[in-house]
């Protein structure tokens, strides 16, 4: 099982000039190679490399200031991404995200939490900050991930390996209910809202890309105005996470089996009227989130089928309406037994009881 911490980093004037290098270098070899792929056609990231070797490092002398093995990497990336990629992946440009790795392989990596110390290889001692709850890490770190982002922040992503968890004794179990009007109601009635933070900030970022438009592309002012837009959108990005982290720690803290639906966002998404508010509510990151938290707690986490009618079918007495279909109706009326519910309520306990029954049948089969 594997775990990542972030945190910001404070490199100086040097270790800045630094890190930058590497990400030009880096972002120069992936460029040059991928226009070479494409006058040329496929060529392998070993041929690749040993041109480099061989070539373009005494062309361009520069690229030996920087460690081969950020080179090599960039090109087993380079690689991945022609063969993921139908047409040819696109050119990275100076405004892109960047990022390099170090590997364990480095013995000279010191993260110390107690002593507020961190040292990594090429950069020296360098300043950070981060989670000021967790005081010491015992694990090992596999990797470490040096990330530039467009606003101009600096974070090292540290990736470490956790020992298996041993599964909890379940006593307690919830339904998840994931929508648009409410984000998340549960089984037990607690309701967390949609805080739509894209939408609070929509007007005022339409307003700032309209002057953008009016910039010279690529002038000192377009720059700077481009940054002030993904401060908004960084702001917003950290908002909705740290919103999303305290749902899910919430969640997996009280219960032991966790139930959602298996949801299809792509097909969602098609939906020019909705695919906005999907996307802003971040369905998928969500789910992701509680799997692995349940994952690395020891508890259980289901997804039931995907068409299963959890809005439509009675929590009481099992009767099928299939005008529940529709978002509209908002109210969950059963004309069988009188059953009156909300109809996220109602969806998250059918879910709940279908999640038993999952885990009824792992734990027989066992």
């Amino acid at each position: 099982m594997y775990r990542t911490y972030k945190y910001r980093i404070y490199p100086d004037d040097i270790q800045e000039k630094q890190i930058n290098k590497i990400y030009g270098c880096q972002r120069f070899v992936y460029n040059y190679y991928l226009s070479k792929i494409k006058d040329n056609g496929y060529i392998s990231s070993r041929d690749n490399i040993k041109d480099f070797n061989i070539n373009l490092k005494k062309n361009y002398p520069f690229l030996s200031e920087v460690d081969g093995l950020f080179i090599r990497k960039t090109l087993f990336i380079l690689d991945d991404d022609i063969k993921k990629s139908n047409d040819h992946p696109k050119y990275r440009g100076k405004n892109s995200k960047d990022k390099f790795i170090l590997s364990n392989s480095y013995s000279n990596i010191i993260f110390d939490l107690e002593k507020n110390r961190l040292e990594l290889p090429f950069l020296g001692e360098i300043k950070f900050r981060g989670y000021k709850n967790i005081v010491k890490i015992d694990d090992n770190i596999i990797n470490v991930t040096i990330t530039r982002e467009n606003t101009g922040k600096y974070y090292a992503n540290f990736l470490y390996k956790i020992p298996d968890k041993k599964r909890v004794n379940a006593t307690s179990i919830v339904g998840i209910d994931i929508g648009i009007k409410n984000l998340i109601t549960l089984s037990d009635g607690t309701i967390y809202e949609n805080n739509r933070y894209l939408e609070k900030y929509e007007k005022k970022i339409s307003q700032m890309q309209k002057v953008l438009s009016k910039k010279i592309k690529g002038s000192n002012n377009y720059k700077k105005y481009k940054k002030k837009i993904n401060i908004i959108y960084n702001k917003i990005a950290r908002s909705r996470k740290f919103y999303i982290d305290k749902i899910v720690r919430e969640i997996v803290e009280k219960y032991d089996i966790i139930v959602c639906e298996k949801l299809t966002t792509k097909n969602m998404i098609s939906n020019g009227n909705l695919s906005k508010q999907i996307l802003d509510a971040s369905f998928t990151e969500i789910l992701k989130r509680i799997e692995s938290k349940a994952e690395e707690k020891g508890k259980y986490f289901y997804q039931i089928d995907t068409y299963y009618p959890s809005s439509q079918i009675c929590s009481v007495c099992g009767n099928r309406q299939r005008k529940y279909k529709d978002l509209k109706e908002r109210e969950y009326l059963c004309p069988k037994c009188g059953n009156n519910l909300d109809r996220d309520y109602n969806a998250s306990v059918n879910i709940m009881f279908e999640g038993l029954k999952l885990h009824m049948k792992r734990i027989n089969s066992r």
